[in-house]
């Protein structure tokens, strides 16, 4: 079963993305989102979750502007986790549209907490065309 198909992307979204184009989202640290397997230490911000919230953001910019049956699915990852956020604290993502290649969106990611970069990197986002099963 083919869960989806190709188009061409002038076809899936209902205004173009062009570099430059960026959103922002806060997410609460919830317990959720914690690791929990490193003996004596506190509980962090597990590095699948801060993934997620990047990827998440992102693909809140294509959201909005998907033509009817578009969708977007992540296809690459390249991700620092450079430092720990405990349960409560408040995460800053930043998406911003680096380069845009047919269907492919790839964007600039950073995840803060305060004026501390927790994670930073690239996430790309393919448009698609799903297909009823």
């Amino acid at each position: 079963m083919r869960i989806w198909r190709s188009s061409q992307a002038t076809d899936l979204l209902t205004v173009a993305v062009v570099p430059g184009d960026r959103t922002r989202r806060s997410f609460d640290v919830g317990a959720e989102m914690l690791t929990g397997h490193v003996p004596g230490a506190p509980s962090v911000l597990s590095t699948p979750a801060l993934i997620r919230i990047l990827e998440d953001t992102a693909a809140d910019v294509l959201r909005p502007r998907f033509a009817p049956g578009a969708a977007s699915v992540g296809t690459w990852i390249g991700v620092h986790h450079r430092a720990p956020a405990v349960a409560g604290e408040q995460v800053d993502v930043v998406a911003t549209v680096a380069t845009v290649t047919g269907r492919r969106i790839t964007f600039d990611v950073t995840a803060s907490v305060g004026d501390r970069t927790i994670g930073d990197g690239q996430v790309t986002q393919t448009l698609i065309r799903a297909t009823g099963a």
